[in-house]
């Protein structure tokens, strides 16, 4: 009877967690939310917070907006996924979904991350 009772708790949380797996617009959403406060305190620690600040803010959450639009990768594990995203010939993981809720990377991470896809698509649009 213990067996089963086991057996049954284990599938009926494999099948929650398969329910309940993040949307890739859930990373994205976890995501830019981690850079927008990132940008927000960046700015407001060198710049105050004039209308140049807030315009600079803009730019760069929207072009990171874009870059997660257009590069951002998904990789379903069904109780899990992850997403990643390549820089140069290597690829980041920047988030982890399980059970509805996003494990994004913090903001050192972001800035490891972030920045070098930031120069990279300056140099593509050149």
């Amino acid at each position: 009877m213990k067996k089963l009772l086991a057996i049954v708790i284990v599938l009926l949380t494999a099948i929650l967690m398969v329910l309940t797996c993040p949307s890739k617009e859930a990373h994205k959403e976890a995501m830019l939310a981690v850079v927008e406060e990132y940008v927000q305190e960046e700015s407001q620690s060198k710049f105050g917070t004039n209308l140049f600040a807030r315009v600079g803010q803009n730019v760069i959450v929207r072009t990171v907006k874009l870059l997660l639009d257009t590069q951002l990768k998904e990789h379903n594990y069904y109780v899990l996924n992850t997403t990643s995203i390549k820089l140069g010939d290597k690829e980041k993981t920047l988030s982890v979904g399980v059970l509805g809720h996003v494990f994004t990377f913090d903001k050192e991470m972001l800035r490891e991350n972030i920045e070098p896809l930031l120069k990279s698509k300056g140099k593509q649009d050149d």
